[in-house]
């Protein structure tokens, strides 16, 4: 079905803009917009944009809380709230986008990714929205909503909560960047303990460039000293204005303690009053704006294939798949360079230091034990016993929580760097692509290229008690129940060798969990990227495939497609120009920062 196009604008369209004198972004608009994408463009940008359509016409703005996992950005929300809506706790819990809404009375709407949607009690928004009780959301979750009775959503804010990027779970970086395109207004949490990571300072950089309001939040201030409190903030603001500038609005909190939150709480009713609507304009236009000039760009494809007699459109269509499996080829060959670089890094990096590190500290961990041992009480050998498996256990835990986060960290950095690498060279494969498109036919299918970044691996976990054979533990309480010196020697020689034992099987465990986790983040990666250049080369063979078809029902039909998409392809233009005053009238009306004493 052809898209339906509409001329001109019609005075009568309801605004959301106010009475700011510019062009006023309306439904129509955006409505208008879908109708000419429709069928043109990927169906990711086309979700976009309806959803931007929804939000004009429920007046909804997304005031979105982002950051990394166990930044607080959970606890953040509830405590604005004045009230636990959201799930917490010590471990990565978020895994689905939960939106915040006003409400006449508490209820919880779940809308699943085939378009269905149920109402279920609010106490139960645990089973959707965290990975404990929905792991990797195999329910197919596609949004939380929850509605309540509170004076921040009644002034027009809707608090949004998305999953942690770097979390121990890599899918939930991807759903939260992939929410990227609907932040009217984002609040960015760091925690004051932590200085800012790598990926944390890349994501700002995105998000600032993206959002037309930023807010930072330096959370848990509380775990610092206050003398120390007043040393970080400035440190990480230092950072932030070398990333973003100097125009950035930081407020210090304690959101598990309440602290700070009145100042946060005054700029968020600010904001909801001044600013909330022109930033809805601005944030909308600007998502708008790139479909508009990606349409245009699309029918402006799809006329220079239309335009080729049959013949040569098949001539060209296999002269564009024979470069197009030169570059899938590369494609392949970029992920096989991936996966080596990562076979070394894990080899030098982990493997080797891990193999090298029982037999290297088991002299200091056997006379460790010797020391503790003696500086024991004389007891029966089984109280010797149940004295030295406590110390065991506690020394390999704390010796592993040493080095877990220097092995975490060398891999997460080499695994980083690779990661650029790898998506340099596939940026430069679709880039080659959108080349190739036009060598062949005259035009680029498009000018928009899908930014990702590489999820770091996920956190340790231990296990440090291992069943035990059956004789094993017969032997073992055997040598307890031995008296005397005898038997104290025998559980000594037991608990050295359970040191030791303890230390290879955790140094393998964590060379096995690493790798596993590593090769999980990188076959996630491979197949992300894979895919956006299988859509690019797919939005080409359909828009050829479409060109052919027009061509064999006759010129007089292809004439006919021909001045359609020359119409899509003017209109679609005036709207990206259109859409780009808009989303400048927006800026200008909240370009100034706003004093949030």
């Amino acid at each position: 079905m052809e898209p339906k196009v509409v001329t001109g604008v019609d005075s009568a369209r309801a605004s959301i803009g106010g009475a700011s004198g510019h062009r006023e972004l309306t439904v129509h608009t955006l409505d208008e917009l879908l109708s000419l994408a429709g069928g043109l463009l990927a169906e990711s940008a086309v979700r976009d944009l309806a959803a931007a359509r929804t939000r004009v016409a429920e007046d909804r703005f997304n005031l979105v809380v982002l950051g990394e996992f166990k930044r607080g950005k959970s606890t953040l929300i509830n405590a604005l709230l004045g009230r636990a809506v959201l799930p917490t706790g010590v471990i990565p819990l978020t895994s689905v986008v939960t939106a915040i809404g006003a409400g006449d009375r508490d209820r919880l709407v779940v809308r699943y990714s085939d378009g269905s949607e149920e109402e279920r009690p609010l106490t139960e928004i645990s089973d959707y929205v965290t990975e404990g009780r929905n792991p990797g959301n195999h329910l197919g979750v596609e949004l939380a909503r929850v509605e309540l009775d509170h004076e921040l959503l009644t002034a027009g804010l809707e608090l949004v909560d998305t999953p942690g990027i770097g979390s121990i779970h890599s899918h939930n970086t991807a759903v939260a960047r992939d929410f990227l395109p609907r932040v009217d207004a984002a609040i960015c949490v760091l925690d004051a303990g932590q200085p800012l990571s790598q990926g944390e300072r890349e994501f700002l950089v995105e998000v600032g460039g993206r959002v037309p309001r930023l807010l930072i939040v330096i959370n848990k201030i509380d775990h610092l000293e206050p003398a120390d409190r007043d040393v970080a903030v400035q440190f990480i603001g230092s950072a932030l204005r070398d990333l973003l500038g100097d125009d950035n609005e930081l407020f210090a909190v304690s959101a598990r303690r309440r602290e700070g939150l009145s100042r946060l709480a005054r700029r968020l009713r600010r904001l909801a009053a001044d600013e909330r609507e022109a930033l809805l304009v601005s944030s909308v236009a600007r998502l708008a704006r790139t479909v508009a000039a990606d349409t245009a760009q699309a029918a402006r494809f799809e006329s220079r294939a239309t335009q080729l007699p049959l013949e040569q459109l098949g001539l060209r269509g296999s002269m564009f798949e024979q470069r197009i499996a030169d570059l899938r080829a590369a494609t392949v060959e970029a992920g096989d360079l991936l996966d080596r670089g990562i076979g070394r890094a894990l080899e030098q990096s982990v493997n080797e230091p891990l193999k090298q590190y029982a037999r290297r500290e088991e002299a200091r961990l056997r006379e460790e034990l010797r020391k503790h041992a003696d500086g024991l009480r004389a007891g029966s050998p089984r109280e010797l016993s149940a004295e030295l498996e406590a110390w065991v256990d506690a020394r390999i835990r704390a010796e592993f929580e040493r080095l877990v986060p220097l092995f975490e960290a060398a891999i997460g950095g080499e695994l980083t760097e690779l990661g650029r690498h790898y998506a340099t060279r596939i940026e430069r494969i679709l880039e080659q692509v959108q080349q190739t498109a036009e060598d062949v036919f005259g035009a680029r299918a498009t000018d928009v290229l899908p930014d990702t970044g590489l999820r770091a691996p996920s956190s340790f976990s231990f296990k440090l008690k291992d069943p035990e054979h059956a004789l094993d533990m017969i032997v073992g309480f055997g040598r307890t129940i031995t008296p005397g010196a005898l038997g104290r020697r025998l559980v000594m020689r037991e608990a050295e060798q359970r040191l030791i034992d303890m230390s290879d099987r955790h140094a393998g465990r964590l060379r096995s969990e690493l790798a596993g986790r590593v090769a999980d983040a990188v076959r996630e990666y491979r197949q992300e990227l894979a895919a956006a250049v299988d859509e690019a080369i797919e939005a080409i063979r359909a828009a050829i495939e479409r060109a052919g078809a027009d061509r064999r029902r006759g010129e007089r039909h292809a004439r006919a497609r021909l001045e359609r998409l020359a119409q899509i392809e003017r209109r679609s233009a005036q709207l990206a120009a259109e859409l780009s005053a808009a989303e400048a009238a927006g800026d200008h009306q909240t370009g100034g920062k706003v004093d949030a004493s």
